[in-house]
């Protein structure tokens, strides 16, 4: 008996709820779902919000675990000696939220100083570097050059940009 009166309210519902819609045509279930198509597109384009990153300074126990020695150039944004970005021949390295980001150099872009490169790309982030090597008035000490670092997300934005002495050397 209670499985009949269920099967007759659920018949009774959805013949109130199919009386309730307004029969469309063709031509109009067409526009709508071409509309509702273009929305959805649109959403999925959608950059999120820009998160600005604040690399952090690499650290003793980093530089020993990566094994961040050799040819590489250095990056210290303004006055500070915390190196932010470690650039070697084939890749480099910052810390950003307290995990190291490795960064493949593009063979493609431009050599600098120590068999380094202008671009490199991680999975999450691409990196620009500069050296100004034609300056001599922009160098500070054996090997140090005015530089900066620009920092991109997967989308292109900029969330970093630092400028600083860029320390070229073997270590």
């Amino acid at each position: 008996m209670r499985r009949g009166i269920f099967a007759l309210g659920l018949g009774l519902g959805a013949a109130a709820l199919a009386g309730c819609g307004d029969e469309v045509s063709p031509d109009e279930q067409e526009r709508r779902n071409e509309r509702d198509i273009a929305l959805v597109e649109k959403a999925n384009r959608a950059m999120p919000p820009l998160r600005q990153v604040t690399p952090e300074p690499l650290l003793y126990p980093d530089i020993e675990r990566y094994d961040l020695y050799g040819e590489a150039c250095s990056y210290a944004p303004g006055t500070s000696l915390g190196v932010r970005v470690f650039a070697r021949e084939a890749d480099a390295f910052v810390k950003i939220n307290g995990q190291i980001e490795r960064f493949a150099a593009d063979p493609g872009s431009r050599e600098l100083p120590m068999h380094t490169r202008s671009l490199y790309n991680s999975k999450n982030y691409a990196l620009r570097l500069k050296v100004n090597e034609d300056d001599d008035a922009g160098e500070r000490a054996e090997g140090g050059y005015e530089g900066s670092v620009q920092l991109f997300d997967e989308y292109g934005r900029v969330v970093y940009e630092g400028t600083g002495v860029a320390q070229c050397k073997s270590n």
